[in-house]
């Protein structure tokens, strides 16, 4: 740990910098709000494409400020409900807007704010490709192919050849397919009005064009997404998402209702219908929907019915139409034929609609959805799930509203499920100085309540038994410095996983930014959680409740030396404690360098980070750069080293190539994994190439 501590001293170096300031670097600020999100997941397994979609769409087609609506400002993901209000209010009171300069004159904004925003908007009194006609839709529209390759350098124990015998006596004893990981997606886009395309992936294992993937691919997603086009204002054939309030009585897809250092953002403003691009085979909807507008109202209407995965209940079938299942299976893996079995296992439809009003600075909404399954569900016999949806069918209705008076915004949604059972959330921001915002949010989710697709914001990964204060602010106190901090207080009514009566916790956040120039930024974060768990010594049976403690303390700094140079180095210390068992400590410590050639197009960058973890619970998570559309966020736990390398250069215009090599490399252990993915070794090593065409 000494000698860590020294190297993470050296990666920290004092420089002199130029005050000239460059533009922001995209890709960088889209990382830094991925990263907010996985860290509050806590999961390497998630993709986050759709969430961060529409950034993606702003890059292209820049969002044009004087036509903007809350929702796609929301869109932006950086924005808090309080500065996207008086963006509005200015706009309205003001008219049309000019520049960027303009935006640090609005209330609750400031010059970071509009830096940060800078690569995604413009200012526009109309847009060139607004009118839709063939010649606009030829001579502005876009299309996209994605090519995407990746594999293991080791072979781990689900490929390994095994003989007949073997196979016959444990048919799940290996993995049905290859290693390699393919993904190809085609997608034509006009503005954010007209989208459509293709998206097809295979995962290790699964095999490809034989054996049980005949049509190649195992997951196959096809969309077609309108938007503005006379009173309808949106419509979706296909694969799509629908998003309404802030998430407690229908939201397909993740979303940001997470806790972060965005300490003030605990509200959504939902985009309500739009395009599904992902390869998540369960976070989406497979039908139509669309939405209508007449003046201040707007109604909208979806349909989904597609098969999705789940485990097998013991007693098989109900009849010969019906099945029942004990589980959803959310993985979207089908490697071997005990997965195979779970692929497809049950039809679930979705019947829904929303009523919304906006006048002036009152939003109000009304969400209605019910869901059937052509079998049924028959949940395990655990305690803390009882309460959990068991059946064929289930719905959900709730009241939406967002309102804003003064340096008031008020937000929130309360829902009832099939059962009777409620869910609450209410928020409110105060604007009480141009350099202070305060978020109170409260939350309460009974104990029954039985979300159809619910998200919610809140410490538990569902929305059901949670009830919890939420106290956030923002303070810029002095030019060039922001502080952002939250206090959560929380409690389960109920039993949880692993928690075996009820239990309660707080989650504290502190983060202190400088920013002294386009070309410096450093910032410090403390984090502190506590809540109760089951102690792993019980006794006859019974399982007593102990404090388990989560810390973390990280020092971040990002510094560019010239146009083509940039820097990031990061130490970052955790520990974990447990009742009365020692303390698990955790370090790590990188140094990443991102190079713009100067004759070529071409950019490399670099990490090279050491970690030591006493035990996985105090892993640590980090971001990593990666090919466009893709996502790595991987836990460091154990003790060694991670380096990667990913080479991004321009063939032309129209052709964008990635290169991507990493790898862990262990000195704590001579076997990586476990089961069917345990790799013996040392080291775990990853390629990864990716073409884009745009034409």
């Amino acid at each position: 740990m000494k000698r860590l501590a020294i190297i993470a001293c050296a990666c920290l170096p004092i420089l002199a910098f130029s005050q000239n300031t460059d533009d922001a670097d995209r890709s960088q600020i889209i990382e830094q709000r991925i990263e907010q999100i996985a860290e509050a997941i806590e999961s390497d397994n998630i993709d986050y494409t759709t969430l961060f979609e529409q950034l993606t769409v702003y890059l292209d087609f820049p969002l044009n400020l004087n036509q903007a609506q809350a929702e796609e400002l929301y869109g932006l993901a950086f924005l808090s409900n309080y500065q996207i209000e008086q963006f509005l209010i200015y706009r309205e009171a003001y008219g049309a807007l000019f520049s960027i300069y303009e935006l640090p004159q609005i209330d609750g904004w400031d010059r970071a704010t509009a830096e940060l925003i800078q690569p995604f908007v413009q200012f526009k009194t109309s847009q060139k490709y607004e009118k839709i006609t063939f010649s606009n839709l030829e001579k502005y529209g876009k299309n996209e192919l994605v090519l995407r390759w990746s594999s293991l350098a080791e072979t781990p124990a689900g490929y390994q050849p095994i003989s007949d015998e073997e196979l016959i006596d444990n048919p799940n004893a290996r993995y049905l397919g290859s290693k390699d990981r393919l993904y190809a997606r085609y997608r034509y886009r006009y503005g954010d009005r007209i989208s459509f395309g293709v998206t097809a992936e295979k995962d290790s294992g699964e095999e490809f064009f034989k054996g049980s993937q005949k049509a190649g691919f195992d997951f196959y997603s096809a969309h077609f997404f309108l938007k503005d086009f006379g009173k309808v204002k949106k419509l979706a054939v296909g694969d799509y998402q629908a998003q309404f309030g802030q998430g407690l009585t229908f939201w397909s897809g993740l979303s940001f209702a997470r806790k972060s250092s965005f300490t003030v953002s605990t509200g959504q403003a939902a985009p309500g219908i739009g395009p599904y691009t992902s390869v998540n085979e369960n976070l989406f909807l497979r039908g139509g929907a669309t939405t209508i507008g007449v003046e201040n109202w707007s109604f909208s209407a979806f349909y989904s019915g597609k098969k999705i995965d789940g485990n097998l209940a013991a007693d098989g079938l109900l009849n010969e139409n019906a099945v029942v299942v004990s589980s959803f299976q959310e993985s979207g893996y089908h490697r071997t034929p005990a997965e195979l079995e779970d692929k497809d296992a049950i039809f679930q439809e979705h019947f829904g609609g929303n009523i919304s009003l906006k006048k002036g600075r009152l939003h109000l909404g009304l969400t209605g959805v019910y869901m059937r399954l052509d079998g049924a569900i028959n949940l395990n016999t655990d305690l803390y799930s009882q309460y959990r949806f068991s059946g064929s069918d289930n719905w959900a209705t709730g009241v939406n509203y967002r309102w804003k008076y003064r340096n008031l915004l008020v937000y929130g949604e309360t829902t009832r499920s099939g059962n009777g059972a409620l869910a609450t959330l209410n928020g409110l921001n105060i604007n009480l100085d141009p350099r202070l915002i305060l978020n109170i949010t409260q939350r309460h989710y009974d104990r029954d309540f039985q979300g159809v697709a619910s998200i919610g914001f809140g410490e538990g990964s569902r929305v059901e038994n949670e009830s919890g204060i939420y106290l956030g602010l923002e303070l810029r106190p002095f030019k060039r410095w922001k502080l952002n901090a939250y206090f959560d207080q929380f409690k389960f009514p109920w039993l949880r996983y692993q928690v075996d009566a009820p239990s309660h916790g707080q989650d504290f956040l502190g983060q202190l930014e400088y920013n002294p120039s386009g070309r410096i930024d450093f910032y410090i974060r403390f984090r502190k959680k506590t809540k109760e768990i089951n102690s792993r010594n019980a006794e006859s049976g019974i399982a007593k409740l102990v404090n388990e403690e989560r810390q973390n303390l990280r020092f971040n700094l990002s510094y560019r030396t010239s146009t083509r140079w940039r820097f990031r180095s990061r130490v970052e210390f955790s520990n974990y404690k447990r009742g009365f068992e020692p303390t698990s400590n955790g370090f790590m410590v990188y140094q990443d360098v991102v190079y713009d050639f100067k004759f070529i197009p071409a950019r490399i960058s670099l990490r090279y980070a050491l970690f030591e973890t006493d035990t996985y619970d105090s892993r640590v998570y980090a971001f990593e750069n990666d090919v466009l559309y893709y996502f790595t966020i991987p836990a460091y736990s154990g003790r060694g080293s991670r380096v990667y390398a990913l080479l991004q250069f321009d063939v032309g215009k129209n052709i964008d190539i990635w290169l991507r090599w990493g790898q862990f490399y262990y000195t704590d252990r001579n076997e990586i994994g476990s089961g069917k993915d345990a790799i013996k070794g040392n080291t775990k090593t990853e390629f990864k190439a990716q073409m884009r065409l745009k034409f």
